[in-house]
């Protein structure tokens, strides 16, 4: 049976349905969370239309060096999704004397509360609006704040007009990165809570990712109590003296301005740089901590033009059952991870040229091990795998090797011989080599738009006050360098490599793993 509808009773139905939804809307004034989407968006769009199209000129890269000293790089592409980043020089390699993996906690603090946002005020302002927010270290010299976000929310949305303050806001850059680097809190109680984060990080590489921990332990036995040679993560032993004194003085010692990159994908350059500039608290080198440290003279303790010399080889085993640690010994038998490394040349302006014979060389090796290509994320598994390393001006390259205690003695002495007796005068292979380079540079580099922004951002001289501080080192460049490489470039590498002392690290099953001495290396 049905039922007969009031076409009056639905309209006052209707009418109060609209009243309960404008009062939902209200909420907005409260600013919490992001506002609904049944209201427009108060700011402009950043959205092209498909039939547009810009000119070449218009996505190059600009690059400007603030009175401060900072400075910004940026290229507009006009996508969907924009990637802003702080890159700044205070990378593992700046790590104070005796005390490693300050830089490990230091990005991780600066993204906690600062004085003009709590962690609560930060974390909100991220979630509401489904950005990505990111910090880590990069080629051992910076540690880095990156922001992903939509192009229409990055930053700031006022217009300047009487009832704007009464509208949802954003200052998501000047909030979570620009303020944080310029103005941070390292209040005791945020800092607390991340330990136990760094401690389970760095066991969950130990066994989700065991190359990946030999090499980054591989370094710190390549270059020996060297700055290159501190770890890339928080050691256990030291995560607890790693203190907010000692982070605040390693900010004011390494976080200055003229030390800071800020880069942006997707954005306008002028847009940027006025979002840096009009920050609640600016930047500025004469800020009391930072001037305290200026007055004491501190000057950098190596010269990056010659990363080569603290390289000093060597090895270190580290013994476990991994079976029996984990307590999965149905599910995993006891096995043995090893890296072996060398030194090579680093990605700075001035070694361009034989950055891209590394890179070839990689792959020349890959080709002779009959590995395949496998990119920026290749996962982990059993056999060899080649890996390379760059710095400024020196690099480590080398293999991982992966297997049962029985047979990876076997293995790595045929993977270190394979390396001594590469060949480099066949020309097929050679080629193959560079097309492969080209493909895993763009892949690991260039690929996304936040592979680009960490490029930009780490790709200009490390000192501000050279005279091409704003010289950037383009993808192009670093291409036409591969498609170049010569085999007398490629001897270079090799002469480095077999000219140095092997390094090597080892964990799992050890004990009856040989010394290099022993194997005849």
């Amino acid at each position: 049976m049905y039922r007969r509808v009031n076409a009056h009773a639905t309209a006052a139905v209707a009418a109060a349905a609209s009243a309960a939804a404008v009062q939902v809307r209200a909420i907005s004034e409260y600013k919490f969370g992001q506002a609904p989407l049944t209201t427009p968006w108060s700011g402009p769009s950043r959205l092209s239309s498909p039939t547009e199209s810009k000119s070449v000129s218009d996505q190059k890269v600009k690059v400007s060096q603030l009175h401060n000293g900072a400075r910004v790089i940026t290229q507009q592409r006009d996508g969907a999704m924009v990637s802003v980043g702080a890159y700044i020089l205070a990378g593992p390699a700046y790590d104070p004397v005796g005390c490693p993996g300050v830089h490990g906690l230091l990005h991780l603090a600066l993204t906690t509360s600062n004085y003009n946002n709590s962690l609560f005020q930060l974390d909100r302002e991220i979630r509401s609006t489904g950005t990505a927010f990111s910090h880590f270290e990069k080629d051992k010299h910076f540690i880095c704040l990156r922001l992903d976000a939509r192009a229409d929310m990055w930053r700031s949305q006022k217009t300047g007009k009487k009832d704007d303050k009464n509208q949802f806001t954003l200052n998501l850059v000047q909030d979570t990165i620009f303020t944080a680097i310029a103005a941070p809190r390292f209040h005791e109680t945020d800092i607390e809570r991340f330990r136990d984060t760094v401690d389970n990080n760095l066991k969950e590489m130990k066994w989700q990712a065991p190359e990946e921990y030999a090499i980054q332990r591989l370094e710190t036995v390549a270059f020996h109590k060297e700055p290159l040679g501190n770890p890339r993560h928080v050691p256990e032993n030291n995560n607890g003296n790693i203190t907010n004194k000692v982070l605040l003085e390693q900010y004011a010692q390494y976080v200055t301005p003229d030390r800071v990159i800020i880069a942006g994908v997707n954005v306008n350059h002028d847009e940027l740089i006025t979002e840096y500039e009009n920050t609640p608290y600016t930047h500025s080198i004469n800020a009391p901590h930072h001037a305290a440290f200026a007055n004491q003279n501190r000057a950098t303790s190596f010269d990056v033009n010659k990363e080569n010399n603290q390289y000093t080889g060597g090895e270190a085993h580290e013994h476990e059952n991994r079976a029996k640690e984990m307590g999965t010994k149905p599910d995993m038998d006891n096995e043995t991870i090893v890296a072996v490394g060398y030194l090579s040349f680093g990605r700075g302006m001035t070694s361009i040229k034989r950055y891209a014979a590394s890179l070839v060389y990689q792959q020349l090796y890959n080709i002779l091990i009959q590995d395949c290509f496998r990119g920026a994320f290749g996962g982990s598994s059993n056999g060899v795998r080649s890996f390379y390393l760059p710095y400024q001006s020196a690099g480590l390259i080398g293999f991982t090797a992966r297997s049962e205690p029985e047979n990876i003695v076997k293995m790595v002495t045929a993977a270190m011989r394979d390396m001594q007796a590469l060949k480099l005068d066949d020309a097929a292979a050679v080629e193959r080599a560079k097309h492969r380079a080209a493909i895993e540079a763009m892949d690991r580099n260039w690929n996304t738009v936040r592979d680009l922004c960490d490029y930009m951002g780490t790709s200009l001289p490390l000192t501000s006050m050279a005279q091409n501080s704003t010289q950037y080192m383009k993808p192009e460049e670093v291409l036409d360098a591969i498609r170049a490489v010569t085999p007398a470039e490629l001897k270079q590498v090799k002469e480095a490599a077999m000219g140095s002392k092997p390094s090597l690290f080892g964990h799992g099953e050890m004990l009856a793993f040989p010394s290099l001495r022993q194997m005849g290396f």
